[in-house]
């Protein structure tokens, strides 16, 4: 089965060369004004996102700026293409009534256009399928890429490996070291394996005193200007081994407490 790596356009290798001759990175706007001419790139962004299945290309904070980085080619390059069948585009955006899944914007109510995304990055391990892919706006995917693109690959494929909610849940909040974890990236790890009906209440177990995480609520501000909730792990430790099971007996013993009483 081909790969990514072998379907890279001409567009593609002239950006891989661009960063290679740049090795403390591109802006954006950088990459655009020195691509030569290859017509109207307006996804320029996609193509550059498009190097990730196959090179590591992460997004970082350099001097002020966000720049691409080369940091080599991927081991692990993947044999999703990543397109999505036009049956199954017009089904997800059918399923979503007009209204962004991410954040609730409407079509009808505040004009926005809804792109058919990936929940779980393909360089993270999601795959094309219909369980990994919704509909959101057009500034909410923006968004998501652009702040996912600062995470590292491997880390976050190592967290949506873990079986355990729990300990996805607290590697995430682990990840930003005291800071304002948002809370719908926190939705996100939970539900990425399977389906948590109230992500919260795994949250607030990992209070409990057999468990003993110092996570309290908060609020951030994201890259849109939008103040969201958040949550903030005081300071990390391992999770127990057997943490189901201490949660679990925490619970019974409390239930058990409260008919005697």
């Amino acid at each position: 089965m081909a790969t990514v790596g072998s379907k890279l356009g001409a567009i593609h290798f002239a950006i891989l060369d661009l960063l290679k001759a740049h090795p403390g990175g591109l802006t954006i706007y950088e990459i655009r004004d020195r691509i030569g001419d290859f017509g109207v790139q307006q996804h320029l962004d996609k193509r550059v996102r498009d190097l990730r299945y196959a090179y590591k290309v992460p997004l970082r904070r350099v001097a002020g700026r966000q720049v691409y980085v080369l940091e080599g080619e991927r081991t692990d390059q993947l044999s999703d293409s990543g397109q999505i069948p036009s049956a199954l585009r017009a089904k997800l955006l059918h399923a979503a009534h007009g209204r962004c899944q991410m954040c609730g914007r409407t079509i009808e109510s505040d004009g926005v256009k809804l792109e058919i995304d990936h929940k779980i990055p393909r360089n993270w391990g999601g795959l094309t399928v219909e369980d990994n892919l919704w509909a959101i706006c057009a500034l909410c995917n923006s968004g998501k890429r652009d702040f996912f693109a600062t995470f590292n690959d491997d880390q976050m494929r190592t967290i949506l490996s873990f079986k355990s909610v729990y300990e996805r849940i607290a590697q995430t909040l682990r990840l930003y070291d005291g800071e304002p974890t948002p809370s719908w990236l926190l939705q996100f790890v939970a539900n990425s394996d399977d389906y948590q009906e109230d992500w919260q209440k795994r949250l607030r177990e990992l209070r409990y005193p057999p468990i003993g995480y110092k996570i309290k609520p908060s609020r951030r501000t994201n890259a849109n200007g939008k103040v969201e909730a958040a949550y903030s792990l005081e300071s990390w430790k391992p999770l127990p081994e057997n943490h189901k099971f201490l949660i679990k007996e925490y619970e019974r013993l409390n239930r058990k407490a409260r008919k005697r009483d």
